[in-house]
């Protein structure tokens, strides 16, 4: 995820990413960028997958 330069683990947000934007540094906003692309390709579809668990607590606590 994060590069030779900076080789901190941080999980991507909007802290993050607006932290990158407000720096005004480009590599710094091109490499924040590049690590939301690559999570969002391992993430998958998460609003979908976010709706289901939704729906399925929903039945279970119906059943409750």
């Amino acid at each position: 995820m994060a590069d030779k330069q900076d080789s901190t683990i941080r999980p991507l947000y909007g802290v993050v990413i607006h932290e990158a934007i407000c720096s005004g540094d480009v590599n710094r906003m091109k490499q924040v960028a590049k690590e939301a692309e690559h999570y969002l390709q391992q993430a998958g579809d998460l609003p979908a997958a976010l709706q289901a668990l939704k729906i399925e607590i929903a039945k279970a606590e119906h059943k409750k």
